[in-house]
């Protein structure tokens, strides 16, 4: 991003920012938000418009997998990255369950040089990393978080459920010394187990093994209780259950140091789409009924849900041509993340406006907060993080994952990203 660049008539959404809910030009130059005011001029610099268009803080991916190392045929730190900026993120937190783990100090660096070495291509989205909290991500032996935390790591997570409370214990005692959040995958894999969806009465019509509410409740409620007892800070990933939203509301009212987050297809999908066995809808945590579907979009409009995330697990082609029974769980969702997270948000918030502004806060702010990084707004003289999007605008992919399980789109999903720009990289759909 060499030529600066010149965002006309932007509407800022930045609640917590000097600019929020203005309608002012932007100019960006070497690496910074040079101006911000109505009416700029710049002869030098590339004009970008769109009417009705709106920016905001860049987006971050509170969770994707990339695949790298062990299994870059279905992906890549690259394509991840490159998926993550055209989707609208500029940055994005790794998972660490790859091939092998990112279970110490050394891993969690390559990591990072892996995320800088995308930023070398120019690619916009930064890579954070994500640690696990146990040796090998086995769930037995604690790693070394201490050691991980001061090489970089933001938070702890074995992504897949804890099944040892003494495990989830010692992490939440030790997360008070390096003050990172650990985070859990609420959901017992013991309760039915070979459970393929939500176990209601779709379930039942297609004759599969359904995974109960129960499966998720009992695990936010014990989760709850070690957190009680050990202190520290608690990350609850991808709650799927009305029931769990209502219990993490009660625990931060109580005062409890608990977040909490669903991804952008639990906003849009319910157990009723895998009808017809729709394999690229399998996911875990899984869809459930429309009733929690409903809670999980009232909990990002009312801010229990700290995060919405992208939950990216992008899958080849020979991994996802395959029948209903044996789909991998998960979606390529980076591309198309935002505009299921609006459209979902959409149908149940009271306008417009406040889908924005509750989903911006559950991409920016939120994220933040949970990964202990620094405030970001628009502001002259800031370091240029942010992202350009239209929330009316029909949504079309702009690809860059290799994953080809995309979730399927919607009739009348809107949700367009249109750019972002970070430091002195940029992608957008005019460039």
């Amino acid at each position: 991003m060499e030529q600066p660049v010149l965002l006309t008539s932007v509407h800022v959404v930045d609640p917590q920012g000097p600019w929020h809910n203005q309608v002012v030009d932007v100019l960006l130059q070497g690496g910074q938000v040079a101006d911000i005011g109505p009416s700029l001029k710049a002869p030098e610099a590339l004009v970008l418009s769109a009417d009705g268009s709106m920016v905001s803080p860049g987006w971050i991916d509170g969770q994707a997998h990339f695949r790298e190392p062990g299994l870059e045929t279905k992906e890549g730190m690259n394509s991840g990255l490159d998926a993550a900026s055209r989707g609208g993120f500029t940055h994005v937190a790794v998972l660490p369950s790859t091939s092998p783990c990112v279970d110490h100090a050394s891993a969690v660096r390559n990591t990072l040089a892996l995320g800088a070495q995308a930023q070398v291509a120019g690619i916009p989205a930064e890579a954070l990393a994500l640690a696990c909290l146990s040796e090998g991500g086995q769930g037995a032996q604690l790693a070394e978080m201490h050691d991980m935390s001061e090489a970089g790591a933001v938070a702890f997570t074995d992504d897949t459920p804890l099944d040892r409370i003494s495990l989830l214990q010692r992490a939440l005692t030790y997360s008070k010394v390096h003050g990172k959040v650990v985070v859990d995958v609420p959901l017992d894999r013991d309760m039915n187990a070979g459970g393929l969806m939500h176990e209601g009465v779709y379930s039942t019509q297609m004759g599969l093994i359904g995974i109960p509410h129960e499966a998720e409740t009992l695990r936010v409620s014990r989760d709850l209780d070690v957190l009680k007892y050990a202190g520290g800070r608690l990350h609850l990933a991808t709650l799927t259950c009305a029931e769990s939203v209502a219990m993490v509301r009660e625990a931060k009212r109580a005062g409890l140091q608990v977040t909490c987050s669903t991804t952008a297809a639990h906003l849009m999908f319910c157990d009723e789409d895998l009808a017809g066995f729709v394999g690229t809808l399998r996911v875990s945590s899984p869809f459930r009924a429309k009733s929690d579907r409903d809670a999980l979009r009232e909990g990002v409009l009312d801010g229990t849900i700290d995060m919405v995330v992208s939950d990216h697990r992008p899958e080849d082609l020979e991994h996802h041509d395959v029948e209903f029974m044996l789909s991998p769980d998960g979606m390529a969702t980076l591309p198309s993340a935002f505009s299921l997270a609006l459209s979902g948000l959409k149908e149940s918030a009271s306008d417009s406006k406040a889908a924005v502004e509750a989903l911006v806060s559950a991409m920016t702010q939120g994220p933040r907060n949970v990964l202990s990084l620094a405030p970001s707004h628009l502001e002259a003289g800031q370091k240029c993080d942010l992202t350009w999007f239209h929330p009316d605008m029909a949504h079309r992919s702009h690809g860059g994952t290799k994953g080809v399980n995309l979730p399927p789109l919607k009739e009348g999903q809107t949700g367009q990203v249109l750019g972002v720009f970070h430091a002195n990289r940029s992608w957008t759909v005019q460039g």
